[in-house]
């Protein structure tokens, strides 16, 4: 692709109007605005605006763009402005084509934003805070207006944030405490990350009951048996109460199993038939004993 200006490359943008790509950045935003950090999410709302002239397509240098990407309570590098680049690529947000001069080498890229779409944007009118409207600009953003965009952005986040609820979560979200051998077991029957959670907290329960002398994590594969008992009486319609209690119960017992053997059995002497043999030996001497049983 060789080099010239950013109408040559108007035919390239998915777009017809501001409004589409608005929305469109929308949908971008929502569902992949958590994996950019503050100043990478800076540096995309800037990069936008320069899009806007010639909808969704920016021949803009770089060095250009970092610049117009500075705010008075933040710096933003050139190291930023590419990591966010790498990312949004990553999640097909946009795509970046390298231009070459006739006599050779690399000139100005050209950013060409892709379109998003689906019934996200529907849901995202719901929230009572929207993502800032993106309008034309060929100068540098002014202060004001980026400090407002980057608290509309936050606020954003917090909005998704808050509706994806912890119910939603699949098991990739568990905690890093929960041994990943359990995980691995419980997943197929339960993916939610409250759930696995929930049972491995019963066997926490359980295991803290019996008061057993070693770390739960040295008998993850005796809870892993637990549930995997559990899940065949499940499977054999035998559990009549629901799964997580008839889990704990299994576990305990298997815990209890334990505790015995961490516990040696002590053989008890009977005290007193030996202190009874010892008063008989002491009254009746041997030589008495036997002239008795001779008589």
């Amino acid at each position: 692709m060789k080099p010239g200006h950013v109408s040559k490359f108007a035919h390239l943008s998915p777009f017809e109007t501001v409004k589409e790509f608005n929305e469109s950045m929308k949908q971008a935003q929502y569902l992949h605005g958590h994996h950019f950090t503050k100043g990478e999410r800076t540096a995309l709302f800037t990069l936008a605006q320069f899009s806007v002239k010639h909808i969704g397509v920016c021949n803009a240098r770089i060095d250009k763009l970092v610049q117009a990407s500075q705010t008075k309570k933040q710096a933003i590098s050139r190291s930023t402005f590419e990591r966010m680049l790498r990312k949004a690529k990553k999640y097909n947000i946009l795509s970046v084509h390298h231009t070459i001069r006739e006599k050779g080498g690399y000139s100005h890229n050209v950013y060409i934003f892709h379109r998003f779409d689906g019934a996200i944007l529907t849901d995202r009118k719901k929230l009572p805070t929207p993502t800032p409207t993106i309008t034309p600009t060929t100068n540098q953003p002014s202060e004001t207006s980026s400090i407002k965009s980057i608290k509309s952005l936050k606020n954003h986040l917090i909005q998704k944030i808050r509706i994806e609820s912890v119910e939603s979560l699949d098991y990739t979200f568990v905690p890093s405490n929960v041994p990943e051998p359990f995980v691995t077991a419980v997943k197929p029957f339960f993916n939610k990350a409250k759930e696995i959670c929930s049972l491995w907290d019963r066997a926490r329960l359980a295991h803290y009951s019996n008061r057993l002398s070693q770390p739960i994590d040295v008998h993850v594969y005796t809870v892993i048996q637990a549930f995997k008992q559990s899940i065949y009486q499940l499977k054999s319609n035998q559990i009549k109460t629901s799964f997580i209690p008839y889990f704990y119960g299994t576990v305990n017992k298997m815990f209890t199993t334990e505790k015995r053997k961490e516990t040696p059995v002590v053989e008890h002497w009977n005290w007193l038939d030996t202190n009874e043999a010892r008063i008989k030996s002491e009254s009746f001497p041997a030589w008495l004993s036997g002239a008795q049983s001779g008589s």
